[in-house]
């Protein structure tokens, strides 16, 4: 099964590890949007987590972590560290063992120059934010790749096309204070192409969709 494959060249072990058992929050996004959960860490490494969970779920699925995780106080939105699953093994109680790789800022930041057209510099930052099509009432619930004063990049397994206008919401800094804010939708991309494995899952199913990657400028007066 692909869900308990393994690669030697993801494993985590090349990085020594500490065992540490330390609350975690996971996000994982599905095509109806974000569902959180809380676990602890078995241990830790530079670039990686090792957490339990009583699901399974496929390798190369994309998440979110927040980690160490400190939920009292908290009162906005804080960013997270995107990350990969790249090992899930089934443990003699039936529960399983989930390896995380984490992305660091240098793998969020790599863009072709060609490909660069924004003059502001962009904040490789991954936060919740809430995008919906002009004329919707139903925003989607997605993760910011990076976000800079004259847009934001982020994923989603909603279909968009060049050219369409949104509102999106960024609860966190001053663009929690700005409110919906009107973007247009000037890239689309695959999100595998550049950064990390471009799959959506469902824990609770187990269905895999493909995540795309939207850039998209704001409409500022």
């Amino acid at each position: 099964m692909g869900m308990l494959r393994s690669s030697a060249s993801l494993d985590l072990r090349k990085h020594p590890r500490a065992p540490l058992h330390l609350p975690a929050r996971i996000r994982w996004q599905s095509p109806l949007g974000t569902r959180l959960e809380t676990t602890h860490t078995i241990n830790v490494s530079r670039e990686g987590l090792l957490v339990r969970r009583a699901e399974p779920c496929e390798v190369e699925t994309r998440v979110w972590v927040l980690f160490p995780y400190e939920p009292q106080g908290q009162v906005s939105a804080q960013p997270e560290t995107p990350a990969t699953v790249v090992r899930v093994a089934r443990e003699p109680t039936g529960a399983f063992r989930v390896a995380l790789r984490l992305e660091g800022v240098s793998r969020q930041l790599a863009w072709p120059k060609e490909k660069e057209r924004r003059q502001d510099p962009r904040v490789a930052f991954a936060l919740p934010i809430f995008v919906r099509p002009l004329g919707s009432h139903w925003p989607e619930e997605s993760m910011t790749r990076d976000i800079s004063r004259s847009g934001a990049r982020f994923e989603t397994s909603r279909t968009y096309a060049l050219g369409d206008e949104v509102l999106a919401k960024i609860s966190w800094g001053d663009w929690d204070k700005a409110g919906e804010i009107p973007g247009r939708v000037v890239r689309v991309e695959d999100a595998g192409d550049s950064q990390g494995a471009g799959r959506v899952s469902r824990p609770e199913i187990d269905v895999g969709t493909k995540l795309m990657c939207v850039a998209v400028q704001w409409m500022l007066e």
